[in-house]
């Protein structure tokens, strides 16, 4: 079984998403470090809300100089509401494709954020230039590009696609992106076109979530895979004068569960080595938690707020005690469920 994926940049514009029929939606997010794509969140959202696979991409300046710290940092400002919902992945094709310790670096640095895989997206040439084996090796999945020619594909017809990419380094790739004139009744102009070699479950593994079919460990209401939110963590598992360390004084509030211990006091160790938490410490699954409350950027207004959840501005004033719905404030927390 496969997916229809479609990606998205700005020049995609404001796509009438409802009108399209495909099965997944990656948009471009972030370039560099200082473009933010103007279009990315309400396309996100509107994909969202119809159910859609989602995925979220930052196109690296490597090239420019930026270090990779700089742009994982960057992106992962821009899309940290995301965490959870999408696969992250990587568009590899500035002037400099040959640093591949450069992407590595990159690559770690958001798995790490978002508790997940992040993707590498590059062309099939690149690949087969340079040696990708530390990427391949460490499990990162790869999206490759390869297009037989420049002649419109419609409706999702690849009988004239073309063979697909021969790559070095992975054994299997997570998607192909066959064209880029592909041409959908509802939306007029180019759309570059994908395949995705799995069904919704195996995209949910991507991003994390297929973890959270693991079973219950006997005597614990939490299990491995779950992306959580804490209010307090701890250093040690078992050392009972490991001092509490509140949320607001770690970079993240939130983590992948990736290994419980039985028999001590904080059993949950999130991603890896971030912190121990126990049951009181957990607060709920990051998803839920992201999809209740919102925090206010420049330029909201409670009616765009609303727009965007599908709900009126009347009502979000009602829910969250506001007075003056023309008066809310940059970094407000709004309730949205």
């Amino acid at each position: 079984m496969s997916l229809r994926v479609l990606d998205a940049a700005s020049h995609q514009g404001n796509m009438a998403q409802e009108n399209i029929d495909f099965d997944a939606l990656i948009v471009k997010a972030t370039e560099g470090c200082t473009y933010v794509n103007p279009y990315c969140d309400r396309e996100f959202q509107k994909a969202f809300r119809q159910g859609k696979k989602l995925g979220v991409y930052h196109f690296a300046r490597n090239a420019n100089g930026n270090i990779p710290e700089a742009e994982a940092a960057f992106f992962i400002e821009n899309t940290k509401g995301y965490i959870g919902k999408a696969i992250p992945v990587l568009d590899w094709e500035d002037k400099d494709t040959s640093n591949v310790a450069w992407a590595l670096k990159w690559l770690q640095i958001v798995e790490r954020a978002y508790g997940c895989k992040p993707m590498l997206y590059t062309s099939e040439s690149v690949v087969n230039r340079y040696d990708w084996s530390a990427v391949a090796n460490a499990d990162y999945g790869l999206w490759c590009a390869k297009y037989r020619d420049n002649i419109p594909d419609y409706n999702w017809d690849m009988a004239g696609a073309g063979p697909a990419p021969s790559v070095k380094y992975w054994k299997t790739m997570a998607l192909w992106q066959w064209t880029s004139v592909g041409r959908i009744d509802g939306h007029e102009g180019n759309l570059d076109c994908s395949i995705f070699y799995g069904d919704a479950a195996a995209w949910d593994k991507y991003i994390g979530l297929g973890n959270i079919n693991k079973p219950l460990v006997s005597g614990f209401k939490h299990r491995v895979g779950e992306h959580v939110v804490f209010s307090t963590c701890y250093a040690s598992s078992t050392d009972p004068n490991s001092k509490a360390i509140p949320a607001s004084q770690m970079e993240k509030n939130h983590g992948v569960i990736t290994k419980i211990q039985s028999g001590v006091r904080n059993p949950y160790l999130l991603d890896k080595e971030l912190c121990w938490v126990n049951d009181g410490d957990i607060r709920g699954l990051y998803q839920e938690y992201t999809e209740q409350s919102y925090v206010v950027k420049s330029g909201d207004t409670l009616s765009k707020i609303a727009v965007k959840y599908g709900t009126t501005y009347q009502q979000l004033a009602k829910m969250n005690g506001i007075k003056n719905p023309d008066k809310i404030y940059t970094g407000q927390k709004i309730r949205v469920k």
